[in-house]
């Protein structure tokens, strides 16, 4: 059952239910029937408050918004019994925003503010808040998660974006524990002390929990930092699952009954472990970048078949523009009964000053560059749709070294432009990766085979590798997965239809991309063309390309959706 207090919804156990009359005894099937759901919402505040799990419901405003930790945490779970009430505050994928950590910061001192004392609070990562191999940006990161008192973070697949060195650089001065447990690290492997496996946290009221951290299982193929993966190997599904249940019975015989587990392997593989591996009480989530709001039965409150106890997932979306705050209350077992998920939106959030000033500290003030007149909006879902943002880098890069075709793969672009003064902050936020730019041969079969590959995004569940984003091309793709129609476009804007069923083996086009595909990375094997005798590395990155183009461009940019992407439904 669900209940809405001061307009946050509160999932209440069936377990505390069961002791409660909450629909009257001498009310007809048709009385019960016909009962609207503010009567029922009235009757739930009434027998819940008699069993003193709710008080003063008659006080109860589902449209206040004065105090704040109303906002934050509803009443319900407020009444809740001292050293029984836990909130975490939780983050995912920010992916190296810092302008989005400066309004995180605001948020998590609003939260630290407003939780009374007698609630237990903790702070966690879910992985990849880090981005790109620039190790200054990831010590602005390290700072981040140190200002704000996270306790700890998992391990994703763009922390490892930098090599070792430098990630041990970056982390040198974190006060947060660096998590991984489903990773066997070779003794000799530098890692190997940085990384932990699991450990106790206890809160300020002697609560202890137990946690345990998830790493991706597809890290290997995130990342082309193959110097890493000598002497580490992540744990796949089936050894995971048999790790994670001996790892909470263990907890449980150490007399620890309230387990955390930060993974990073995707909301369908969290939903799989929920269902699976007994006696996990919460699993923060991230990689797949869904948006979790609230609790819903049978998606991200799992209960389990056999002893009925629930387990909860969460996710907050990417790149900061969400942050989440789960409020739970555990009975004297070690069981939650009662549970709200409450994601915001980081948008409207001043960004910290103190926090911006410390960025500013390791990564000097940003420069501005010039101006961008008007842009289109970002798609909701980068992997499924065209998105302008990224046409606007893909034509920037066929014109400048005058190749037919140029692409992109769905992930290089980690931010957005916005209408007004750009700064190099701006465009380091947009392109963290420092992949070179290759320019090289492709044969027509290659082309289609590439595109093949990317339409194919749609049927995997957390549909990555993604569609390609590209110049010199236009194409359609169906949302079973197939590629339905591919043009080449010349450079007089005339269209050319590809036959996708014969492409021509002895047809052949020059095309610029990134040296992450260019080495057949992300699952584009057909592309690894870096050895080729006719390939040319440019130590251009694509910062260095979008300024240059930003600095010296006199008209208008205007950045806008043209249809070279369509989706057939």
């Amino acid at each position: 059952m669900q209940i809405n207090s001061n307009g946050i919804k509160t999932w209440i156990s069936p377990k505390i239910q069961k002791n409660s009359d909450i629909i009257t005894t001498n009310a007809t099937p048709e009385t019960k029937k016909e009962n609207s759901q503010e009567n029922q919402l009235v009757s739930s505040q009434l027998a819940l408050t008699s069993l003193g799990v709710l008080k003063n419901p008659g006080k109860i405003d589902n449209n206040s918004t004065d105090n704040k930790l109303d906002s934050i945490i509803s009443t319900t779970m407020q009444s809740g019994k001292s050293g029984n009430v836990t909130s975490i505050f939780y983050v995912n994928d920010i992916h190296g925003r810092l302008s989005n950590m400066e309004r995180i910061t605001t948020a998590s001192m609003d939260f630290d503010k407003a939780m009374p004392s007698y609630v237990d609070t903790l702070k966690f990562s879910a992985g990849d808040i880090m981005l790109g191999p620039n190790v200054n940006v990831n010590m602005a990161v390290n700072s981040f998660l140190n200002a704000n008192n996270f306790m700890a973070t998992v391990v994703g697949n763009h922390e490892v974006d930098q090599n070792m060195n430098d990630f041990l650089t970056s982390t040198q001065s974190a006060v947060y524990k660096i998590m991984g447990s489903n990773v066997n690290i070779d003794k000799s492997h530098k890692l190997y002390n940085r990384i932990i496996d699991s450990y106790i946290q206890e809160d300020e009221n002697k609560n202890q929990y137990g946690i345990i951290a998830l790493m991706p299982f597809d890290l290997s193929l995130r990342s082309s930092n193959k110097e890493l993966f000598k002497g580490f190997e992540i744990e796949q599904m089936e050894q995971t699952k048999q790790y994670l249940q001996d790892e909470v019975k263990r907890l449980k015989d150490e007399g620890i009954n309230r387990v955390v587990v930060l993974s990073h392997i995707g909301y369908q593989n969290d939903i799989e472990i929920a269902k699976s591996v007994e006696g996990i009480d919460i699993i923060l989530g991230g990689h797949s970048h869904d948006l979790v709001e609230d609790l819903t039965v049978g998606e991200n409150l799992i209960i389990s078949k056999e002893t009925g106890a629930p387990t909860i997932i969460t996710q907050a979306g990417r790149d900061g523009n969400y942050y989440g705050i789960l409020n739970v209350e555990f009975d004297n077992d070690g069981e939650i009964v009662k549970a709200e998920n409450i994601v915001k939106s980081t948008a409207s959030l001043e960004r910290n000053e103190k926090m911006q000033e410390e960025f500013n500290n390791i990564l000097g003030k940003p420069k501005i560059l010039g101006k961008i007149a008007s842009v289109a909006p970002m798609p909701k879902n980068n992997l499924t749709e065209e998105n302008p943002h990224a046409s606007f880098l893909v034509d920037i890069m066929k014109k400048k070294y005058n190749t037919d075709v140029a692409m992109i793969n769905a992930g290089t672009m980690r931010s957005a432009f916005s209408q007004g003064a750009v700064s190099s902050r701006d465009i380091q936020e947009i392109f963290p990766f420092k992949d070179k730019l290759v320019v090289s041969d492709i044969s027509e079969e290659e082309l289609v085979n590439a595109m093949k590959y990317c339409a194919s995004s749609f049927n995997n569940g957390d549909n990555k590798p993604g569609l390609a984003q590209v110049s010199g091309m236009k194409y359609s793709v169906s949302e079973k997965g197939e590629l339905v129609t591919l043009f080449t476009v010349d450079k007089n804007g005339k269209e050319h239809l590809v036959d996708i069923n014969n492409p021509d083996k002895n047809k052949h086009y020059s095309i610029v991309m990134p040296e992450f595909i260019a080495r057949g990375l992300d699952g584009y094997t057909m592309l690894n063309k870096i050895s080729d005798s006719h390939t040319k590395i440019y130590n251009n990155d694509f910062s260095s390309l979008v300024e240059e183009y930003i600095q010296n461009t006199k008209e208008p940019i205007n950045i806008q959706k043209d249809g070279r992407i369509s989706i057939i439904k």
